[in-house]
């Protein structure tokens, strides 16, 4: 069979595809109050765009991390991770759980660990959770948890 002989239709449908779980992924957004297109915080304590990350609460979410890709940011009051756009779209951050918004209290510990190649900094969280960070300034990061 050659291309000649292929309905014009089939080339369509992977774009077809692809845009109706871009589309399902925003209205699921909207209907649950999440943004579209994160951002930063207003008076962050710590800011930073461009961080890695996975959820170690479940194998899904240490298979599935995000490079690059999440907004870590302290205010006074929480920790908010999310994916920017277009990482925050087709369920990715739901399946492997990259959105995180607790409160400051709800932080038990926060574990520095060696990698290979980087520092790592695991969150822990009172109910049981906990999120893998990689991070440019771990310190900065550590200090604007603690401030009052």
């Amino acid at each position: 069979m050659t291309t000649a002989d292929v309905p014009a239709w089939v080339f369509f449908l992977p774009p077809l595809w692809i845009g109706g779980w871009i589309t399902a992924s925003i209205l699921y957004r909207r209907n649950h109050g999440k943004p579209i297109v994160p951002r930063m915080p207003d008076g962050a304590l710590y800011r930073e765009r461009m961080a890695s990350g996975a959820n170690n609460s479940h194998w899904i979410g240490r298979i599935g991390g995000a490079n690059r890709c999440l907004i870590v940011a302290v205010t006074s009051r929480e920790l908010v991770i999310t994916p920017y756009l277009p990482f925050n779209l087709m369920f990715l951050p739901e399946i492997y759980g990259l959105e995180v918004r607790v409160p400051l209290s709800s932080i038990r510990t926060v574990e520095a660990q060696r990698s290979f190649f980087r520092d790592t900094l695991i969150v822990h969280f009172s109910d049981g959770r906990s999120f893998r960070l990689f991070l440019r300034d771990p310190d900065a990061f550590r200090q604007a948890l603690r401030h009052p």
